[in-house]
């Protein structure tokens, strides 16, 4: 297992990553209180145009919850680049998170997938 935190405008940020076979789950919390907001289900397909690689998924909000856009950004482009089935659990929140807070999760799923494919890469030496 590999895992990671950062800081981020909604606290610190831990990621965490498994390899089940083929497949890959990731785990993002953080915040003011780490939970399990949404999971994600991806699992890479043929592009609809027929060229390269895509990924389809399937989404379990808790109710309220809004870790959906992190969690399906980091499953679908991990399926997408690794040609493999990707799970996602996500939950970070912040207390009274302005808007600004919530404009900066709107690039974190894209932040966090990029770390993860670098630290994926074969020849990385974070694996």
């Amino acid at each position: 297992m590999d895992r990671f935190s950062f800081e981020h405008a909604l606290g610190t940020i831990e990621v965490s990553i498994e390899h089940l076979g083929a497949c890959v789950v990731v785990c993002v919390s953080g915040g003011d209180e780490p939970h399990i907001g949404s999971v994600v289900l991806a699992e890479a397909r043929t592009s609809l145009t027929g060229e390269g690689t895509s990924a389809t998924s399937s989404v379990l909000n808790r109710l309220g919850h809004k870790d959906e856009f992190v969690a399906r950004t980091v499953a679908e482009t991990l399926a997408a680049a690794l040609n493999t089935t990707v799970c996602c659990i996500c939950g970070i929140h912040k207390d009274n998170a302005t808007p600004e807070d919530i404009q900066a999760c709107a690039t974190l799923g894209h932040e966090i997938a990029s770390i993860l494919l670098e630290r994926l890469a074969p020849n990385s030496s974070q694996q």
